[in-house]
């Protein structure tokens, strides 16, 4: 179930060797002699030769090659700054099984066979993936259907394997965004083991579309495209989705169980007080001033209860949450166009 994507320690050998094969791929020059011995080969055997290699050109043309652009890409050093830290990052990263893993069923342990990444690790691999892809769709753009060159056809091809090895790797540390949410979403109509196997497609998906260059973490984004698709296709996660509209929310909720700890009241209070600062203006007066109260933003820094707020101005405790809830649904959008980045719970993830 979680072989496609999550077991892929047979590769580790050609995984420490991605890197260097990248950057003396992208420094060759465009070759001339794999062409001369098509010719040669094809004067021999004219038809299935040059038709076979044709096929193989057409089918290159007509893939389609995504990535996420990045001005980086088109400097005249961008191989050497690229390509360089990749190389040394695949040496030293080698999937196997990471500590998390201690205690969970040996069924899972793929889930956590590569440890989680570094910002900077994570940067290395983003932009050395996409480069790769950028690089491949540059020389797609040169092929001559009618006689197209072997030589660059397999660089063309190399690319888009290495990178399709750093979007699984990239894939493989972040399973376990996909396990923290499927465990809250378990029902009796829905698994665990199909939840974890559903959320796999948007983790996937939200790899290939994150920007790095904003300077944002991953697992920001990543938490975000996974909870929203799990919420649209679980009973239980519909549920929670009516409650808990946003990672805004579901952090800012849980500052009450937590804010007696001195992590929770000193780091995790302050992060969600500056994510919900940065969008509270777009929210009409009395929406402004229930969320600064409901999350401590107001006087006294400390979270009030609804009851608290209702009895002040004057209207049930059902209408304060009411708008609570329409208002972070409100923000949501923004927080998503800004990209901002929500600092992590696991607790209440």
């Amino acid at each position: 179930m979680y072989s496609a994507v999550a077991d892929n320690s047979s590769e580790s050998e050609s995984f420490s060797e991605l890197g260097a094969r990248a950057l003396v791929a992208d420094q060759a020059k465009p070759c001339q002699c794999e062409l001369l011995s098509v010719k040669k080969a094809a004067r021999i055997k004219k038809y299935c030769v040059t038709r076979e290699l044709q096929k193989r050109a057409e089918k290159i043309c007509s893939t389609e090659i995504e990535y996420v652009f990045s001005d980086h890409f088109v400097q005249a050093d961008a191989g050497e700054q690229i390509l360089q830290p990749l190389h040394k990052l695949c040496l030293e990263l080698n999937p196997g099984i990471d500590e998390e893993s201690e205690g969970v069923a040996i069924h899972y342990a793929p889930l956590y066979s590569v440890p989680l990444l570094e910002k900077e690790q994570e940067v290395i691999l983003f932009k050395g993936m996409n480069y790769l892809k950028y690089r491949a769709a540059v020389l797609r753009d040169t092929i001559d259907l009618k006689s197209p060159c072997v030589g660059v056809l397999d660089r063309i091809e190399q690319k888009l394997k290495d990178a399709h090895r750093l979007r699984d790797y990239i894939i493989q540390a972040n399973l376990r965004l996909v396990v923290s949410i499927a465990k809250s979403l378990t029902d009796r109509a829905n698994s665990f083991e199909e939840i974890v196997s559903d959320g796999q497609m948007p983790l996937i998906r939200a790899v290939e579309i994150f920007d790095i260059d904003r300077g944002n973490r991953f697992s920001t984004y990543g938490t975000w495209a996974i909870r929203n698709f799990l919420f649209r296709s679980t009973k239980k996660g519909r549920k929670y989705r009516k409650t808990f509209v946003s990672g805004v929310e579901s952090a800012a909720m849980g500052l009450s169980d937590f804010r007696s700890t001195p992590r929770s009241h000193e780091s995790y209070h302050r992060s969600i007080q500056k994510v919900l600062k940065q969008v509270l203006h777009t929210l009409d007066e009395r929406e402004q001033l229930i969320l600064k109260r409901r999350f401590g933003l107001y006087q006294s820094d400390t979270p009030e209860k609804f009851r608290e707020i209702a009895d002040d101005l004057g209207i049930s405790t059902e209408r304060v949450r009411q708008l609570t809830i329409r208002s972070l649904q409100r923000m949501r959008d923004v927080i998503e166009e800004q990209n901002l980045e929500i600092p992590e719970i696991p607790e209440i993830i």
